[in-house]
């Protein structure tokens, strides 16, 4: 091969390259659409961490927690929020429906860097 193909190859190779791995960090799905869904909750970066725990009875309040939101299910009764990690052992689970418009609302809206897509 002559050195000019070569050239040509090799700056092709390196712009598909680099729309690859930019796209990855420019194109960002709306957090707000998420329906499987993780958030590391800290009760310092908004009041409906707190409330959370308000509506699922906790006492004495966490600072700091994970929960997992599974609302993927088109039957309601079938919408779950999971306090702690899955991979744990048995986390608690709630009823999507235990939790307050308000609280529901507020975590679907949440667009923090602390929610993470579980689903992909």
């Amino acid at each position: 091969m002559n050195k000019a193909l070569l050239f040509y190859i090799f700056i092709f190779l390196a712009i598909i390259s680099i729309n690859c791995t930019s796209s990855k960090y420019t194109k960002k799905s709306d957090e707000t659409k998420w329906t499987y869904f993780k958030i590391l909750a800290d009760a310092d970066d908004n009041v409906i961490f707190v409330k959370l725990q308000d509506d699922l009875g906790i006492d004495p309040k966490m600072e700091r927690y994970t929960i997992v939101v599974d609302i993927s299910s088109k039957d309601p009764t079938m919408r779950y929020l999971y306090l702690g990690d899955e991979e744990t052992s048995n986390p608690p689970k709630y009823p999507w429906s235990r939790i307050s418009k308000e609280v529901q609302d507020g975590l679907i809206k949440w667009t923090g860097d602390n929610k993470i897509n579980l689903r992909y």
